[in-house]
């Protein structure tokens, strides 16, 4: 990440997210073709034709990681999970002890980047539990896998507490200790309810593409043939679902993609098995990846509009010379509809920095049932030229303009949570047009504007600013 920076950021004008962005989703496509090139240890006698397929079932799904949209906080855990499954390979195939420690210790890596993984543990002493040996033998080996885990997450929280008790954020240590909704699960009334489990079925398959229900017709076959790998896969696949189907998920799983993400592996590794060692000639296999390629890449049209594109730090336009500004703050208007074109109240001077709930919104915007737009509109007053990156948080609908560029345009009629930081600079110190519109249906939601720059940590947009 820090190379990739240094390469990407200054030299190519790309911004700084997009640059450590770029490399995550490269680094997901790669561990999973590590992953299949790893496993077809598996599969000796394959033929070329056939070790081809086994490539191309993991790749279909890496099209998602380069195409997918959001990309404001790369899923770190994600290409570490992929090295956990990589060794969890390779224990399975040579089980020494030094190969289930590597195994435990990229497990605990993965958890401490991600709480999710932590419900992988139950995978982790099945792991332990299948390789041939007496039952000492294999006891030995949970308890070995047990401590290597737990050790490893223990010595990190003891540092944090010890050495980096600033990163403790509102008492407890984030991602070690769990979610951040701090609800963590649903209640089982909830987990039943088509409104929790249908989407994240749905992103599954989007993900998975047409090979995730071949994964799970092993689940079928592997009872007549069964094989190390596939009964720990089937171990992984039910810790995940655990996971999945129990998790109150922050923005909904269109947009925790890399917790449906996690949940796809063991259905790839299920589905290539069953590819490669079916009877079906390749020729007819092809279009059915093709087809999952194609439904993989609709993630990214489906949050984000359209493929995700690099994002270049563009250049304000010059500031504007003839404002004469004499009321802080913008000015602000609600309205009734997604066009923003039946206004809720008159309008008045605002921060763009709200928590809106049911009590609110009958207070500002009387008679709006149909949900809340709003329209953040004036001047923003920067001291120095220079970059500075503007970060906004929002719910459904939203774009944000400065200096004649939007920088962030998510107007795509779905309610998901909006958070994105995009950099911009400014020529020189002075007044630049800005605007920010939001439009949700939700009845709790945040609208935020932040910033930062070389001169001074991300604080919140104030009316001294506007």
């Amino acid at each position: 990440h820090y190379w990739s920076f240094r390469f990407l950021h200054e030299p190519f004008n790309i911004g700084a997210k997009d640059a450590v962005g770029l490399t995550s989703r490269i680094a997901g496509f790669f561990y999973l073709f590590f992953v299949a090139k790893v496993s077809l240890k598996l599969y000796p006698d394959l033929s070329p034709t056939r070790r081809l397929l086994h490539r191309l079932v993991f790749l279909t799904a890496a099209i998602s990681f380069l195409f997918y949209g959001y990309i404001e906080n790369p899923p770190l855990a994600l290409p570490a999970e992929q090295l956990w499954v990589l060794l969890s390979l390779t224990f399975l195939q040579v089980p020494t002890m030094g190969n289930l420690a590597k195994c435990s210790a990229a497990l605990a890596l993965t958890a401490l980047l991600h709480g999710r993984a932590s419900f992988l543990y139950p995978a982790l002493a099945l792991g332990c539990l299948i390789p041939a040996g007496t039952l000492l033998k294999r006891l030995s080996r949970a308890v070995v896998g047990s401590l290597v885990f737990f050790g490893c997450i223990a010595a990190f929280v003891t540092y944090v507490f010890v050495i980096e008790p600033n990163h403790i954020s509102g008492g407890h240590l984030g991602n070690v200790t769990g979610g951040g909704n701090r609800q963590m699960f649903v209640t089982m009334s909830q987990m039943f309810s088509a409104e929790h489990w249908q989407p994240i079925v749905r992103s599954l398959l989007i993900f998975g593409g047409l090979i995730a229900p071949l994964g799970l017709l092993r689940l079928f076959t592997m009872w007549r043939k069964p094989d190390a790998v596939s009964v720990w896969c089937l171990g992984y696949l039910a810790a995940d679902v655990v996971y999945l189907f129990l998790w109150e998920f922050d923005y909904g799983p269109y947009i925790d993609w890399d917790l449906v993400a996690s949940g796809v592996c063991p259905l790839l590794l299920m589905g290539s098995m069953l590819v490669v060692r079916s009877r079906i000639p390749a020729i007819l296999i092809l279009p059915l990846l093709l087809a999952s390629s194609y439904i993989s890449n609709t993630w990214a049209v489906l949050t984000n509009g359209a493929p995700l594109g690099l994002y270049l730090t563009p250049t304000a336009e010059a500031p504007s010379s003839t404002v004469s500004c004499t009321v802080k703050g913008l000015k602000r208007t609600y309205f009734k509809d997604a066009n923003l074109s039946i206004p809720a109240g008159p309008a008045e001077t605002d921060v763009p920095y709200h928590e809106f709930g049911p009590s609110t919104i009958a207070q500002v915007a009387p008679g709006a049932t149909n949900g809340l737009g709003g329209v953040f509109d004036g001047f923003v007053s920067i001291p120095k030229e220079g970059r500075y990156r503007f970060f906004v948080l929002g719910q459904g609908n939203f774009r944000f303009t400065v200096g004649g560029h939007t920088l962030v345009n998510r107007w795509v009629g779905h309610e998901w949570r909006v958070s994105a930081d995009r950099e911009i600079r400014f020529p020189s110190a002075g007044r630049y047009p800005i605007r920010l519109e939001f439009f949700t249906i939700n009845q709790n939601f945040p609208v935020m504007l932040d910033v930062e720059s070389a001169d001074y940590e991300r604080r919140k947009v104030t009316a001294e600013d506007l």
